[in-house]
């Protein structure tokens, strides 16, 4: 394997640094180089990706990830992979990274290992472990063909600094951009980003009204937390934006401290919070899977609960 590189892409650069720490781990067992994809002007971050690891820059500048869509994006990807034949590609799996991905496997007639919460390199393949059937099973998994197609989850790798050799190249792709006629509709966004809080509360069906979300809003206040949801109060009731809601389809969170309130614990949400450090679970049912994941459980009313806390919460931060 010695000398196939590991390319990274993420159209968020802190994303991008984070897999970079990755590619230089596993390239350091090969001696092979790690490469990084800059869309739009790069000149401003060139730097920074040499400082975390990039021994190759390949800069394409007529694509914008502000501007441009995900076919046009991965198309891009697609011709810088095929003209410099890494052995990995590496791609953060944010909702336009997971579209990437499977593109761009497709592309280049290759396998796609989504979600992946560790790679290693074993002889001459490349092997992955990943969660499957709705996050309840840790599979492992081995390429056939190359490049390999990798997601990873966003912060599943802390970034570190490692100094590459940072060699710029200037690609020129060739990508369509077709006009279509399309309905769009407006999705309404907070704009937070959960899964850099360190305090998260998730609300689920166990809240009644959607008025009620102002008890809820006032607790998560009170603890310094970010709101969170599943899916059917984001996506089936509309309550709280999309980008609100944990889970498999969702946003992957992993803060210090998760209070699940009236959500019943479904696998689909679970696999969004489960790296989270400590749980507190808030139903009324005392079978409710949540409370298996919880290392705090608390069986009761939430418009009983949650008064109570607030209070508590005040009364500690008021002696402070």
């Amino acid at each position: 394997m010695t000398g196939e590189g590991i390319l990274v892409f993420s159209e968020e650069d802190c994303l991008a640094f984070e897999l970079l720490t990755l590619a230089r781990q596993l390239s350091s067992q090969t001696g092979s180089w790690t490469g990084a994809i800059i869309l739009g002007d790069g000149s401003s971050r060139l730097a920074e990706f040499t400082e975390y690891g990039a021994d190759k820059i390949f800069v394409v500048s007529e694509v914008d990830p502000r501007k441009d869509g995900p076919d046009v994006i991965a198309e891009a990807v697609s011709q810088v992979a095929s003209n410099v034949s890494p052995k990995i590609v590496l791609i953060a799996a944010t909702k336009m990274g997971r579209e990437v991905a499977a593109y761009v496997a497709q592309s280049l007639r290759t396998g796609c290992a989504s979600e992946c919460l560790d790679i290693f390199l074993r002889d001459s393949q490349v092997e992955v472990t990943r969660l499957v059937m709705g996050g309840g099973f840790l599979a492992r998994q081995i390429f056939e063909n190359y490049p390999a197609v990798v997601t990873i989850p966003p912060h599943r790798f802390q970034a570190n600094p490692s100094k590459g050799e940072g060699s710029v190249e200037n690609v020129k792709v060739t990508v369509e951009r077709k006009m279509f006629k399309i309905e769009s509709r407006t999705v309404e966004k907070s704009g937070v980003r959960l899964e850099d809080a360190e305090i998260v509360v998730a609300v689920g069906r166990g809240l009644k009204r959607k008025d009620d979300l102002k008890l809820v809003e006032e607790f998560a206040k009170v603890l310094g937390a970010e709101l969170g949801c599943t899916r059917p109060v984001s996506g089936d009731l509309k309550w709280l934006p999309e980008d609100r809601h944990i889970g498999l389809s969702g946003k992957r969170v992993k803060p210090k401290l998760y209070v699940a309130v009236g959500v019943s614990g479904q696998i689909q949400h679970v696999v969004g919070m489960r790296d989270s450090k400590i749980v507190v679970c808030i139903n009324t049912d005392p079978n409710a899977p949540m409370h298996r994941e919880a290392d705090y459980s608390i069986v009761g009313d939430l418009y009983k609960v949650l008064p109570a806390l607030i209070n508590v919460v005040k009364g500690i931060k008021g002696k402070v």
